[in-house]
């Protein structure tokens, strides 16, 4: 065989078997977006958690909070925990490399073992196939020294312990799809427990019926394993949903509290809302009768028509009174006294309430034979 002939051969064999290793590439790469994109993150979490945050586009979330007028009010609180260290990280660093926060990371959720506290938190990312060399690299940026992170061994599953200073460690496990992120070991065991043994929040039959109701795109949501008013005395086996949505001056939390399937446990909260006391006084209202709503909302029409227009009385104008209780506060008296309103908020606006003491608060329930409903709305006081 000639030479020419060779090489004309040998070049066709090389395009050939370049052209088949990019097709294998974008195939392996498309199959593992497709199962990451099946990783359910929910089959992760213990199901003795406090609450749960999930979003589908947290970029979303973070590139819209600094338009909105409140922003710098919750400064702190945006910047708190492990997920937002986290978070705020991971778009500096790919901020600074020219390639965002990609869509398979940007799915997100994070558990809370104790609020209030950062160190009880756990972070679970969708993983893609070069995600976890890029959280590799930002986490060897804040390990002091020459330090290599630790590795152990749990059940037969490798984590890895990043030093971040000299009395604080990040714990990472990492699988097809996944990684889950902690500053307590412990927590990170207790996951791969839940997924392991199969106990996780996907196995709570009464979160699972949340799950149930489909989310429309770019979602931020909240689920607290309590109802949305204390004073409706449910137990443990309660969780509840807080849809987030956001304008430049108001913050809307809406969702439903759901219960172990049993409609006598929501007919019975009747008798609850019969011992709500009545309450109308300056930068307070509360209200479980429909009657007494409607006064107070046709008080506070007259009054911003007569010329005492305030903030709080335009939020009681715009109550609506088809519904089973309504609350209407400015925040700053739930500052003041805390423990009057510990009967209608739940533990995450209170413990937070430090941090929203620049808005007014309305609040409106209803339950049918199912569920409560509720929304909850924080206008800016500016």
């Amino acid at each position: 065989m000639r030479l020419k002939t060779i090489v004309k051969l040998g070049t066709m064999v090389s395009v050939l078997l370049f052209v088949l290793a990019v097709g294998y590439y974008a195939f392996m790469r498309l199959d593992m977006k497709e199962h990451n994109r099946h990783v359910d993150l929910f089959s992760l979490v213990p199901s003795h958690c406090e609450g749960v945050l999930e979003s589908d586009d947290i970029n979303r979330f973070f590139s819209e909070y600094a338009a909105l007028n409140y922003s710098q009010e919750l400064e702190h609180f945006r910047h708190s925990g492990l997920f937002n260290f986290l978070v705020s990280e991971l778009n500096d660093y790919t901020y600074e490399n020219d390639h965002g926060l990609n869509s398979q990371m940007g799915r997100l959720a994070v558990s809370f073992h104790q609020m209030g506290t950062a160190r009880h938190q756990v972070v679970y990312f969708h993983l893609g196939m070069a995600d976890e060399q890029m959280l590799s690299d930002i986490l060897q940026e804040y390990m002091p020294g020459n330090f290599l992170p630790k590795e152990e061994v749990y059940r037969g599953y490798k984590m890895l312990i990043y030093p971040l200073s000299y009395d604080e460690f990040l714990t990472t496990f990492t699988e097809d799809g996944f990684i889950v992120l902690s500053y307590q070991k412990r927590l990170v065991e207790e996951v791969i427990d839940a997924w392991l043994d199969k106990t996780s929040l996907r196995q709570d039959e009464t979160f699972s019926r949340i799950l149930e109701k489909r989310k429309s795109p770019g979602f931020l949501t909240f689920y607290g394993k309590e109802a949305s008013l204390p004073f409706l005395n449910l137990e443990t086996d309660c969780w509840t949903e807080y849809d987030f949505h956001m304008n430049s001056d108001v913050v809307y939390l809406t969702g439903n509290t759901y219960v172990q399937s049993d409609s006598n446990r929501i007919e019975g909260l009747s008798q609850y809302l019969e011992k709500i006391p009545t309450v109308k006084e300056e930068g307070v209202i509360i209200s479980a009768q429909r009657d007494s709503t409607a006064l107070y909302m046709n008080q506070a029409f007259e009054a911003n028509d007569d010329g005492y227009r305030t903030l709080f009385n335009e939020c009681v104008a715009n109550l609506a009174n088809e519904v089973d209780f309504s609350l209407v506060v400015d925040m700053q008296k739930v500052e003041e006294n805390p423990k009057r309103f510990q009967a209608y908020l739940p533990s995450f606006i209170l413990d937070h309430s430090s941090f929203l003491q620049s808005f007014v608060l309305s609040v409106q329930m209803s339950k049918n034979s199912e569920r409560l409903s509720h929304i909850w709305v924080f206008t800016y006081k500016h």
